[in-house]
């Protein structure tokens, strides 16, 4: 199924695909780690996955109307792609169990407390499926509205908890004891950005030159939303209660008050859900996209309840993991460096390959 985003799209798709996990998670992470300073390493990781994410766009520019599988084989050869992709789509299994496990966790325990896990669990996974069968074109449209209500919400509260926060909380804005943790920062950081190889099955038109420059900058706006996200709920509780606190973005804005809506927190969590799903979307848009490349012969409908159903067992196993967050975190930065690595890899090698072209 070949299609083409627009830049537009592009960046609600990348936008909600990153963000879609980090949020509520993010200031107690930051803070716990980094402490005041946090900005900091924010930023400069956003710097450094939105180089990351420029390459993987100027490689998929020099293959125009291709996804990552198809210029890969012109690249390294069909072997090598093909080992690479199935690495991806392990990796993005991985990725989604998590997420899935997550999400089921987190309906569970503010909608849907007497429901069983495996219906919510079971549900999501056919709605995830149904709509990454429908293709990239159709998922970017909705991204479009989904992203647009989305931003619009946190950036309104966040906004909110500036203005009502005490500024002392925050201050001083760096802390030399806080530099010598910015490299476990930074690390801790790496699942923030899980998402960003959904630029690998996104292929871009001829005529879109701009992509490249388009999601680096999205990175970084995506970098300067997770500063406001953990300055503005530092401000609102204090330091050591944002360190406390689980979820403690959303213990925040129960606090924040707008005229008008008097649960903030239940006004995000229904816009916030908007994002989890486009995430969730987006991870099985990723596995079935490179599925299908891999396997061109069998039906795009059959892979995509194989895939429901290989989610829907292993969901089920984890969930009975309790240090679930936990044993992903452990391994999930290093899986996220390799699957970064191989785009870098392929672009020097297809840069060398059209120097040589043009020599001869």
């Amino acid at each position: 199924m070949k299609s083409n985003v627009t830049n537009r799209q592009m960046f609600f798709i990348l936008f909600l695909t990153l963000t879609a996990f980090s949020t509520i998670s993010l200031p107690k992470l930051m803070a716990g780690v980094a402490g005041r300073s946090s900005w900091i390493p924010i930023l400069l990781s956003s710097f450094i996955f939105g180089i990351i994410a420029y390459i993987v766009a100027k490689l998929n520019s020099m293959y125009k109307g291709k996804m990552f599988y198809d210029y890969g084989k012109e690249i390294a050869g069909k072997f090598i792609t093909v080992l690479i992709t199935v690495y991806y789509i392990i990796y993005y299994f991985i990725v989604g169990i998590y997420f899935k496990v997550k999400l089921t966790t987190l309906l569970a325990s503010n909608f849907l407390p007497t429901t069983p896990a495996y219906i919510v669990l079971f549900l999501g996974i056919l709605l995830f499926g149904y709509v990454a069968y429908k293709g990239i074109t159709n998922i970017a449209r909705m991204f479009e509205i989904f992203g647009v209500l989305f931003i619009l919400t946190t950036i309104m509260l966040c906004t909110v908890m500036l203005l009502e926060g005490m500024k002392e909380n925050i201050l001083p804005f760096y802390n030399s004891n806080d530099a010598k943790h910015f490299l476990t920062a930074l690390k801790k950081l790496i699942t923030s950005y899980i998402g960003i190889g959904v630029l690998l099955v996104i292929p871009f038109s001829p005529n879109n030159k701009k992509a490249p420059k388009t999601v680096f900058l999205t990175l970084l706006f995506i970098g300067i939303i997770y500063v406001l996200l953990v300055e503005g709920t530092i401000m609102i509780l204090g330091l050591n209660n944002t360190i406390a606190l689980n979820d403690s973005f959303i213990e925040g804005i129960k606090l924040v008050q707008i005229p008008v809506i008097e649960r903030t927190d239940i006004f995000y969590l229904i816009f916030g859900l908007l994002s989890l799903f486009a995430g969730m979307i987006s991870v099985f848009v990723i596995i079935l996209e490179l599925c299908c490349k891999l396997l061109p012969r069998v039906k795009r409908i059959i892979l995509m309840f194989s895939i429901d159903f290989i989610f829907f067992i292993l969901s089920l196993f984890a969930l009975k993991i309790n240090n679930m967050h936990d044993v992903f975190e452990s391994f999930a930065p290093y899986l996220l460096i390799i699957s970064a690595f191989f785009p870098i890899l392929l672009f020097v090698v297809a840069k060398i390959k059209k120097l040589k072209e043009k020599e001869v």
